[in-house]
């Protein structure tokens, strides 16, 4: 039987790797952005934010899984440590001001 890797997430980054990420991170908002102005008229707005936000979701999911099934990663343990990592970017920006758009 083949042994489930275990998933990389105690793995300290390089910093270069991490200023990619950060670049795909803001392109993605970036991107979020600009499909909620396209759609501010046609969709009421806090109908609109859940659809990204599900599309986000969704997306993260579908990816994350292909990761885990190509690196033969143990499943479960690695959506633990993605549901961890999404709560802990979401209360900490939770904590971030609100401005009006």
């Amino acid at each position: 039987m083949n042994e489930l890797a275990p998933p990389p997430h105690s793995a300290e980054l390089p910093s270069e790797e991490v200023c990619v990420g950060r670049r795909l991170t803001e392109g993605l908002l970036a991107l979020a952005a600009e499909h909620s102005r396209e759609h501010a008229a046609s969709i009421p707005t806090a109908r609109r934010d859940a659809v990204i936000v599900a599309a986000l979701v969704t997306t993260l999911g579908s990816f994350a899984a292909a990761v885990a099934r190509a690196h033969r990663f143990d499943a479960e343990g690695y959506k633990q440590f993605l549901l961890g990592y999404v709560a802990r970017v979401f209360d900490v920006e939770s904590q971030r001001p609100v401005y009006d758009q």
